[in-house]
């Protein structure tokens, strides 16, 4: 996305993204630097990602210093772990926005723990304040409903102090003051996202769920987590470190829930703000004389801690990577390909389409409006509903017009075709000219996922 942008290509125009402007935003430094180096954009964007997690973690080491909190002797040396909760145990979700967000986010919680429960004769800096307003804001431009993760806390400060005069700190001033000038700078840069892209969204993309996925996935795991809270350390009331970090990823479940996608990255805000208050957990102190280390955490409690953070990470850890028998036969037949996809999911086109140094030739990552408008289609002509019925389908067959054109226009190298989405391939089957525009590819390789054409020789100019 970010490669065509700098090739000129109109960002909600020329291509087509589900998200908002931030997201190209966000990695574009990483992405044009790699491009002046003469590097790959993988290789910067892990460095770039690589750097901010150490820069907030960093941050947030620094605030809790000079705040003076009565775990830090205990909680330092745990530095690493919190770093391997950033770094290790996103596992494919590293390098996503909510990773990058959440890191930049830690600053804001420490900060938030001491507002909650000021040390007397210690007080936050406007620096320290502006700093971390500002690395909470970006957790709020990555996705608008993460504001909740912000506010919650906030609102245990304020409690806890008795005071409303914490929710109005200089912190998130500045985190209002940069969403403010975010949305006039998306209105002004991008109109097409508000007025076009969003609206699309809402009506497709935004109502496809998997609840069940995501209720058996994460809710057992997270539930156990929670509940080991008070397992470590009993008999210790929780710190203002670990009920704002606790109450941050409760917070964190209401986007996870309401996207309802079920996906690792959603999760992730939730389960890393979880694990890293059980880590804060096991730091805490006495309260009565704030430097006995208190109840000792038992061998048992640490193998239980060790099983839930493994647990957890387990819908982190697979891969959407190809196989390399299908790269490795895809580019024994083709060099640099122009790509397309016959598909509603993203994962069977990327990252393939990067594994062969090819260039996507479509304005959409997938066929995802086509495949879902399709899909409820069929639903609300099942459940009665005549005019939405024929609203989806109209929204698909213009999608088909267009998918088609750009077909021919483009005229790609190699189609990826998604085999488990066989109502959409059979959808488009229907079309003529696609069957006859089809009749131009010869399958050359193929897995448990895709099959993979490409076009035959003498049609259309050689790449």
């Amino acid at each position: 996305m970010c490669e065509r942008m700098l090739a000129g290509d109109r960002l909600y125009v020329d291509l087509i993204e589900t998200n908002p402007p931030f997201t190209p935003w966000m990695f574009m430094p990483a992405v044009a630097l790699a491009h002046q180096l003469g590097v790959p954009p993988e290789i910067s964007v892990h460095v770039y990602s690589y750097a901010i997690c150490l820069a907030g973690l960093g941050l947030a080491a620094l605030i809790a210093r000079r705040a003076g909190f009565a775990e830090n002797r205990a909680l330092f040396p745990m530095l690493p772990l919190f770093l391997a909760l950033l770094v290790i145990f996103p596992g494919n979700a590293f390098t996503q926005r909510e990773q990058l967000g959440i890191a930049l986010f830690l600053p804001l919680l420490v900060l938030t723990a001491w507002r909650a429960a000021p040390i007397e004769g210690r007080v936050p800096s406007l620096w320290t304040a502006v700093l971390a307003g500002l690395g909470g804001s970006v957790l709020v431009l990555v996705k608008p409903y993460y504001a909740v993760v912000v506010l919650v806390p906030a609102l245990y400060a304020a409690w806890n102090r008795r005071s409303i005069r914490t929710l109005l700190a200089m912190e998130y001033w500045v985190i209002g003051l940069v969403c403010a000038a975010y949305v006039v700078a998306v209105q002004h840069f991008y109109p097409e996202f508000l007025s076009v892209i969003y609206p699309m969204l809402a009506d497709t993309y935004m109502r496809i769920e998997n609840m069940r996925a995501l209720l058996t996935t994460y809710v057992p795991v997270y539930v156990i987590a929670l509940v080991m809270l008070r397992f470590l350390r009993p008999g210790l009331p929780l710190s203002p470190l670990v009920m704002v970090f606790t109450l941050a990823s409760l917070a964190a479940t209401v986007p996870l829930i309401y996207q309802a996608k079920g996906w690792s990255y959603h999760a992730f805000p939730a389960f890393s703000l979880i694990l890293a208050a059980l880590l804060l957990r096991t730091s805490q102190v006495d309260p009565t004389t704030y430097k006995s280390p208190g109840p000792p955490v038992e061998l048992g409690h640490k193998v239980l801690l060790a099983a839930i953070t493994i647990a957890a990470a387990i819908p982190f850890m697979g891969t959407l990577k190809p196989d390399a028998e299908l790269v490795a036969k895809i580019k024994s037949a083709v060099r640099q390909p122009t790509i397309a996809l016959v598909g509603s999911d993203i994962a069977a086109g990327h990252p393939l389409a990067r594994m062969l140094g090819g260039r996507w030739a479509s304005s959409y990552c997938s066929d995802w409006l086509g495949g879902y408008a399709l899909y409820f289609s069929v639903i609300e002509a099942r459940n009665g509903n005549k005019a939405a019925a024929d609203h989806y389908r109209q929204v698909a067959d213009r999608y088909i017009d267009d998918k088609l054109a750009e077909l021919q226009t483009k005229r790609p190298t190699v189609i990826v075709v998604q085999k488990a989405d066989k109502d959409w391939t059979a959808e488009l089957s229907r079309r003529q000219d696609y069957v006859n525009f089809m009749r131009n590819y010869q399958p050359i390789a193929e897995d448990d996922e895709v099959q993979v054409l490409l076009r035959s020789a003498g049609i259309g100019q050689a790449e």
